[in-house]
């Protein structure tokens, strides 16, 4: 949840920042160059779901074979 709502702000702020160079008067090349780095963040916290889930779905599974060992081996003597 917390990935999603930054990566909401993120998108909201960017588009925020062409508005504003685009009230002012600043030509489309200049706003592009202007916000580039921004646009390359937030494509990159795009890509970040890719990988997290994974991640998060590999650290699930061995949680519950931990638990489930746990049970399994309570008795063991």
């Amino acid at each position: 949840m917390t990935g999603q709502y930054l990566l909401d702000r993120s998108r909201r702020r960017l588009g925020t920042k062409r508005e504003t160079y685009s009230q002012r008067g600043v030509a489309a090349g200049e706003i592009e160059k202007e916000v580039f780095w921004d646009a390359v963040t937030v494509d990159v916290m795009k890509q970040w779901r890719t990988i997290h889930i994974p991640i998060t779905m590999a650290f699930g599974v061995l949680g519950l074979a931990h638990i489930l060992s746990i049970l399994f081996f309570w008795q063991w003597q």
